[in-house]
């Protein structure tokens, strides 16, 4: 019975230094894609067809899907007679 009552007491641990998680360096938090300068995130949660139906479009017209979102952009500006974006 000693020997299941010392089995069951806490054992103490060995020292074990605290490990600091790495702090990311300033240079690499505010890093910015060159090709992403001045320009800004839109997003949106649509049905999966949405995004099947731009991937047959891209598919059909080799352009990118950043160029293609832009364009459907510019017909709706265009529907609501908002100024378009010449952003090419």
């Amino acid at each position: 019975m000693a020997a299941l009552q010392s089995a069951l007491k806490p054992q103490p641990q060995p020292a074990v230094a605290a490990r600091q998680p790495a702090q990311p360096t300033a240079a690499a938090a505010s890093y910015i894609a060159p090709s992403r300068t001045g320009k800004t995130n839109l997003t949106a949660y649509l049905s999966p067809d949405y995004k099947r139906n731009m991937r047959l479009i891209q598919a059909k017209t080799g352009r990118s899907l950043q160029n293609l979102i832009a364009e459907a952009l510019n017909d709706l500006f265009a529907k609501y007679d908002v100024p378009i974006i010449d952003n090419e």
